[in-house]
């Protein structure tokens, strides 16, 4: 968030609810679009991690920033999970890196995670989320052909500029025909199409976006008046806008409540759009980059906008992927907000962020390249010190920012960490998959929050500590329900001291140290939990404490532990799930 989302908890509340466990684990000091798919590189380039690093540190001497220790093997490791594939490490993985011993190992993990389908998903997700958005987007767009699109790209390693080329420039239908249905001669589907399609009514907003996205550039404040403090004019905008307009939707068909559409292109700007006071001083401009470049190309405007926007000699286009992408993995970006690049919001270390844009284009636009760079640098690798005197906005990276989990990742944590899939599916529930998007709804309502927050300090409101402490979600994946991670822990061989380690790893993708280990056996074993009453209110232990929804029908009899102990486990993993430790990435 990403970077990531908005106050999911209250530091304050999580800290008085779950005292028994450490809210935090602290580390120990220590051009125009090309042809085919695997992005190669254009020329080897000698820059590299190392070379981040070096201009960091000069920068940390000249602003007196002490940086922060090294981060401990579990941080970086569920710190990258989440970062890479927008989840935490499977207790296998983490038992294996943690007992690794061998030179470069975060390194290849990182190797294997940007390699990973899981990557592909999550950074489909992630566009989806920037480009869409999360509002209701009526019957023409067809979301999910649009998410298939993005997972398509991402599962082909396709390069940045080409996954521009095809949203900007995009043509075909924007759905399948209707199953049983056949084409009957109509351009093939071409998911991207819905990205235009969703400004059918508003071309002049997709220009804005557009702009804002692939350029950090602003300039739809000059779509009503001339840039105040900018350079940016309106007849900038009406040019820059006007491909856009040329944009041809050609109705094919209306099934099960969706329209689908045909997209081309046309050569001027449809008649209709000279009705509108806002829309014909657009379609009466002349095609034109921000640069002045002429894009009026006949039938292909929006592929000359396109050739133009992502080439290599474009002053905006690589610096703005990097900054955002610097931003999600560091907390905040060389320029923020990550969309606002403009002189008079210049950048922190521009030379930094030039150096590693022109490495992006020298590697063929390849996000992987970009992604296993920014990972491996000494910045990325720092424990998240809250020591801030000497640069108490962390403007230098000198620690890791440390951030809420954004919504589908805080979901995919929770499903990992308690496998609450595996138990609906043991007892029958219907359309697991339907589950997951029943969910996600929940979730995204209470936390959803903006990707580039980046405030230095982060409060929590009480209302949505509370939904996720008596949620449903929560609640239910404390339990130790059959086919949950909680359940197989219990019924697996061993002593507490055993069981303790394999659900540390489980949630919270690390050993318990020492003296964690001796406080939470000691916990579930205390005998006077046998004489106690039931636990009450939003509590595992409570039977109404899964509430209804799409968890309610959840098997609710005790499962490979007696009563007492059963309820200790459950109590002691909802602690967890609820620490700033686990909804955090440290």
């Amino acid at each position: 968030m990403l970077m990531r989302t908005r106050a999911p908890l209250s530091l304050g509340l999580i800290a008085s609810v779950t005292a028994l466990v450490a809210c935090a684990h602290t580390a120990p000091p220590v051009p125009a679009p090309r042809a085919s798919a695997p992005p190669v590189a254009r020329t080897a380039s000698p820059f590299g991690p190392a070379s981040v690093d070096a201009a960091l540190r000069v920068a940390w001497a000249k602003e007196g920033v002490v940086p922060a220790s090294r981060a401990d093997d579990a941080t970086f490791l569920r710190r990258v999970y989440l970062d890479v594939t927008g989840t935490i490490p499977p207790p296998d993985v983490a038992a294996a890196f943690l007992d690794d011993r061998t030179e470069g190992k975060r390194g290849k993990l990182v190797d294997t995670l940007v390699a990973s389908q899981a990557y592909a998903d999550h950074w489909a997700t992630y566009w989806d989320d920037v480009l869409m958005g999360k509002s209701r987007l009526g019957q023409a767009v067809d979301r999910a052909a649009f998410r298939r699109w993005l997972v398509g790209r991402f599962t082909a390693r396709e390069p940045w500029d080409r996954i521009v080329t095809g949203l900007v420039a995009a043509t075909g239908q924007s759905s399948t025909p209707p199953m049983g249905e056949e084409a009957k001669g109509e351009p093939p589907e071409d998911g991207a199409v819905n990205w235009t399609l969703r400004y059918r009514e508003a071309p002049q907003d997709l220009a804005g976006s557009a702009s804002r996205v692939f350029l950090g550039v602003q300039i739809q404040c000059a779509q009503c008046h001339d840039h105040k403090t900018e350079k940016w004019t309106q007849e900038d905008f009406r040019a820059f806008a006007s491909p856009f307009l040329r944009a041809k939707f050609t109705p094919i068909d209306k099934t099960k409540g969706m329209q689908r559409f045909a997209l081309g292109d046309e050569e001027r700007a449809p008649p209709r759009y000279a009705k509108s006071e806002d829309l014909a001083p657009i379609a009466r401009a002349k095609p034109r980059a921000l640069d002045g470049t002429s894009l009026e190309a006949g039938k292909d405007t929006r592929k000359a906008l396109a050739a133009w926007m992502t080439s290599p000699q474009n002053p905006w286009f690589s610096r703005a992927l990097v900054n955002r992408m610097w931003g999600h993995f560091l907390g905040r970006g060389f320029v923020d907000p990550v969309d606002d690049m403009r002189p008079s919001n210049p950048a922190v270390l521009p030379e930094l962020l030039d150096a590693l844009a022109a490495d992006f284009v020298a590697h063929g636009y390849d996000l992987g390249h970009l992604v296993r760079t920014i990972c491996a640098t000494e910045a990325y690798q720092l424990a998240a010190s809250r020591d801030g005197k000497t640069d108490p906005e962390n403007k230098l990276w000198g620690r890791f920012h440390l951030v809420p989990l954004g919504s589908e990742e805080l979901l995919n944590a929770v499903l990992r960490a308690t496998r609450i899939e595996d138990a609906a599916a043991r007892v029958g529930l219907p359309n697991v998959e339907q589950l997951r998007v029943q969910l996600e709804r929940q979730v995204g309502f209470l936390f959803d929050v903006d990707e580039e927050d980046d405030t230095p300090d982060y409060e929590g409101t009480v209302s949505q500590a509370l939904a996720l402490l008596n949620g449903g979600l929560v609640g239910n994946g404390a339990r130790a329900v059959p086919g949950s991670a909680l359940a197989d822990a219990l019924a697996a061989p061993g002593d507490d001291a055993a069981r303790i380690e394999r659900l540390a790893l489980q949630v919270l993708s690390r050993r318990p140290t020492p003296s964690e280990k001796e406080a939470w056996v000691a916990y579930v074993r205390d005998p006077q939990r046998a004489s106690a009453p039931p636990p009450t209110g939003g509590r595992p232990g409570n039977p109404k404490k899964g509430g209804g929804g799409p968890l309610a029908k959840l098997d609710r009899k005790p499962s490979g532990a007696a009563e007492p102990r059963r309820a200790a486990y459950e109590d002691l993993v909802w602690a967890w799930l609820n620490s700033s430790e686990f909804v955090f990435n440290h």
